[in-house]
């Protein structure tokens, strides 16, 4: 189960993730990226992961693509408060400091076409 709420203020969309990010709720993360990426066209994408238990791979990879699709629409991804299991998880598979570093021209790494 997965709760995804928004918070907008200003140019900053907020997307603050409690729950489990898997294969059965990525899509969930996937629509609300795009509406916020598409309704508010914000500067800045936060996914805050401080309420995440828990993350697969397929919620890795839908995070390293909600960079991507930020990116792409030349908006800053950052994901941020990556505690417990969830920051382990995102250490051990390499992505970490590509999901949370500062400003960034790209997301690459694991899972980059």
């Amino acid at each position: 189960m997965l709760k995804i709420a928004r918070r907008v203020e200003g140019n900053i969309v907020r997307l603050t993730l409690v729950g489990e990010l898997d294969m059965a709720t990525v899509e969930m993360l996937e629509a609300a990226v795009d509406d916020g990426l598409t309704e508010y066209r914000p500067h800045l994408l936060i996914i805050d992961l401080a309420g995440l238990v828990f993350c697969d791979s397929s919620g890795i990879r839908a995070l390293l693509d909600a960079c991507r699709a930020a990116n792409y629409r030349g908006v800053t991804f950052r994901a941020t408060n990556a505690c417990g299991m969830t920051r382990r998880v995102l250490q051990v598979t390499g992505v970490l400091d590509i999901l949370t570093a500062e400003p960034r021209n790209g997301c690459t790494g694991p899972g980059s076409d």
